[in-house]
């Protein structure tokens, strides 16, 4: 399956959702490797999925980071991709991430402070901005989408460069519901 645009799927926390997204052709992963964060998944709990999953870049979510160390714990345990995080975690720890930085923006007051960091490899916005907030950044956008109506209004807006969408909250072990998400990922089908 291909899709049109690039989509990251965040929060994930087990193999039946990260498989299910790479199924549906999705090119991020997300996980929150800090832990304390909301849907943080333990390292061994990562390394189950990392064996059954290949295709789709892992994105290390570092929300909550909180001590340098834990970067290189991260590296060492994850293996990510890339790495995502708050602009003013960002603005912190930009000096030690090695990883391509996939970095929130909760507004538009400090684009410029980081307009040309070769290490921001995508700026991350809500679905509030419009083509005009997002003029200044040098790096692709992505937008986090929470409905199938949402999907078109941003994506028809060629400012935005892919969707970050929320991953399934697993009901109990082994049962999601997909509903959502599935009907997001299949308006976004290639025709």
């Amino acid at each position: 399956m291909s899709l049109k645009t690039t989509v990251k799927v965040s929060h994930l926390s087990n193999l039946s959702d990260a498989r299910y997204c790479a199924g549906m052709g999705v090119e991020m992963l997300g996980f929150r490797v800090i832990p304390g964060a909301d849907n943080y998944i333990p390292p061994n709990v990562f390394q189950d999925i990392r064996g059954w999953v290949a295709g789709p870049a892992i994105v290390a979510e570092l929300y909550g980071i909180s001590d340098a160390r834990q970067i290189g714990e991260v590296i060492t345990k994850y293996a990510p991709d890339y790495f995502e995080l708050s602009l003013d975690e960002y603005l912190i720890y930009h000096q030690l991430l090695a990883l391509p930085c996939i970095v929130y923006f909760p507004d538009t007051s400090q684009v410029a402070a980081v307009r040309g960091d070769e290490k921001i490899s995508h700026a991350l916005v809500d679905d509030g901005w419009s083509c005009k907030d997002v003029e200044h950044f040098s790096v692709p956008v992505l937008v986090k989408i929470t409905s199938v109506g949402l999907v078109q209004e941003k994506l028809s807006a060629a400012c935005f460069k892919g969707v970050v969408l929320e991953g399934p909250k697993e009901q109990r072990p082994g049962v999601t519901n997909y509903e959502q998400l599935g009907g997001i990922l299949e308006s976004l089908e290639e025709e």
